[in-house]
């Protein structure tokens, strides 16, 4: 069914508790984000997370222990914040 890809169900969906040493190694990846560089930041951060964790983007989301920083405007990124990757 295609509602099963689209809509997984609880049993096969995925938190990861994402902690600041990996949040830490994710702001390596980043330019800048939406709020710094509007027509530049097309990447939801959560794509740089699905990189670093392995996770399936499809069936993942993500609980950060802390926001992310920006390395341009030092602003706070969250999951689905966009970023310009570096």
């Amino acid at each position: 069914m295609v509602r099963d890809f689209i809509d997984p169900s609880p049993e096969e969906h995925n938190i990861v508790l994402v902690p600041l040493a990996t949040l830490r190694k994710a702001e390596w990846f980043i330019r800048s984000c939406e709020h710094c560089n509007a027509e530049g930041a097309e990447l939801p951060f959560d794509c740089i997370l699905d990189q670093l964790t392995g996770s399936d983007p499809s069936v993942t989301d993500y609980l950060l222990e802390t926001p992310a920083m920006c390395p341009n405007c030092y602003r706070s990124i969250f999951e689905n914040t966009l970023v310009e990757a570096a």
